[in-house]
């Protein structure tokens, strides 16, 4: 059969960073390898990448028989429309919707225009669903893993976990030069493992992919870095950095193979003080960042999102990468019941810890996660507000400060981190001058989004007192 991929443009409602972060659609690459496994003709269309109105300059090339569309929450809207475009088209043309979204919610997407919402994926159930659609027969029992608009989109076997799938990058060539991670480009994306062991009360990944490790195969691993032409490489995994005799033997394997890469990871602090003697050997193979969750400069607030690690071993974690010439990429949540001393004292630790990049977002309660029922009652959005529930915009009434004021704590901390001098000659050194505008003019339009929101939570607040 004729299947089109597609991944949706950007929601402009969002606060969005892909100034910062255009990674491949590496979900969407995976389902091509098993649909070219199976015979079908695949076609993969970025709109990302590419305008969104050539949606229907694909649609009348390719006559698909099938639409495949990925999601994230944000891009509910967009997948939807997308739907009804391709059902206006042609009403045979069979819409199956995946990602993390349908994973997540599938019911966001139990529409008219739909026909298939994939909660897991796997070779199995790709196959069962592509030849009921090529017989044409009604369906009779659901397929694990799918709801179908045909059953009403019940399912009583509904899920698993996704099985490991090898990216088709030949799909996405076209675009390859294009994805970026922050200001390393091109940069390719792999994972090596699912789960996490961290359990972490405000992740949801290791919700969706199980709180146990499971490690692919690193020759697996090491057979996609080979192919791949990309200088940089994003290592995707809930925390890379967790398994002393896999890092070990990664190293052997690129030593041995001649693998010349450059490489960013997450890594907990845990993680790096347990290893703290492999670094220099890691960072001799090209590991050159490590993105680690800091949270909070509180140990009490640590506790309640269940970190392992405190505010003293954050920093020795810190220094311990800077010590082997590790870039520290440092993240943040920025706590609803925070006040302007607060906001002063996470300045004061992330002007202690120092590290090249700072990222942060506010606390998101995610449904599937435990803070979703603790913060129900201050929910400033349902969670059917999809553009809403993005890493920018506050999404939980302040306790100890108006919504403005504490917006304007955000726009305030937004500048300091990112206007300072640690920051910026690192970004002038590790990246192109080009990328390091692109994220300034990413930068800029971030802090227009929180001005705007700043002015939003003003009219909000005074209708409140009315």
């Amino acid at each position: 059969m004729r299947i089109l991929l597609v991944r949706p443009w950007v929601n402009k409602k969002i606060t969005t960073v892909k100034n910062f972060l255009f990674g491949e659609p590496l979900g969407v690459e995976c389902v091509a390898t098993i649909l070219k496994e199976q015979g079908h003709k695949v076609v993969l269309a970025d709109f990302m990448a590419e305008p969104k109105g050539n949606l229907m300059h694909y649609m009348k090339r390719i006559k698909p028989q099938v639409i495949g569309i990925t999601s994230q929450c944000t891009d509910v809207e967009n997948v939807l429309k997308i739907a009804e475009m391709a059902k206006r088209y042609d009403k045979d043309i069979k819409v199956i919707v995946g990602g993390v979204q349908a994973m997540v919610y599938p019911n966001s997407f139990f529409n008219s225009y739909v026909d298939h919402v994939f909660k897991s994926t796997t070779r199995e159930n790709y196959r069962e669903l592509m030849e009921l659609i090529a017989s044409g027969e009604k369906q009779k029992k659901a397929i694990v893993g799918i709801f179908s608009k045909e059953l009403s989109f019940k399912n009583s076997v509904e899920g698993c976990y996704n099985e490991y799938i090898k990216p088709d990058r030949d799909c996405s060539k076209r675009y390859r030069h294009l994805y970026r991670y922050v200001g390393f480009q091109p940069c390719a994306i792999i994972q090596t493992s699912f789960g996490c062991r961290n359990r972490c009360r405000f992740c949801v990944r290791w919700k969706l992919e199980g709180p146990i490790l499971r490690e692919v195969e690193l020759e697996k691993i090491i057979e996609q870095l080979e192919e791949l032409e990309e200088p940089y490489i994003m290592i995707c995994d809930n925390d890379f950095l967790i398994n002393r005799k896999r890092l070990e033997n990664f190293c052997n394997l690129l030593e041995k193979r001649k693998i010349k890469k450059k490489y960013i990871c997450y890594g907990s602090v845990n993680s790096i003080l347990e290893k703290e003697d492999l670094f220099k050997r890691l960072a001799r193979n090209g590991l050159i960042a490590v993105i680690v969750g800091y949270e909070s400069f509180d140990n009490k607030q640590l506790k309640e999102y269940n970190k392992a690690a405190n505010t003293d071993e954050n920093l020795r974690a810190t220094r311990v990468l800077q010590k082997n010439k590790i870039a520290c990429w440092g993240s943040f949540i920025l706590h609803p019941d925070w006040d302007k001393k607060d906001f002063r004292k996470l300045l004061q630790y992330k002007k202690l810890l120092k590290p090249e990049l700072v990222t942060f977002s506010p606390l998101n309660p995610h449904p599937l996660t435990p803070l979703f029922e603790e913060y129900r009652d201050r929910l400033l959005y349902d969670e059917t507000d999809y553009e809403k529930w993005n890493f920018g915009d506050v999404l939980i009434m302040p306790s100890k400060m108006s919504l403005n004021a504490y917006y304007l704590e955000v726009l305030k901390f937004t500048f300091a981190v990112n206007m300072n001098l640690h920051s910026v000659f690192y970004t002038l050194r590790a990246f192109p001058i080009s990328n390091t505008l692109r994220m300034t003019f990413g930068f800029n339009t971030l802090i227009s989004v929180y001005i705007k929101n700043f002015f939003k939570a003003t009219l909000i607040n005074k209708r409140r007192r009315a």
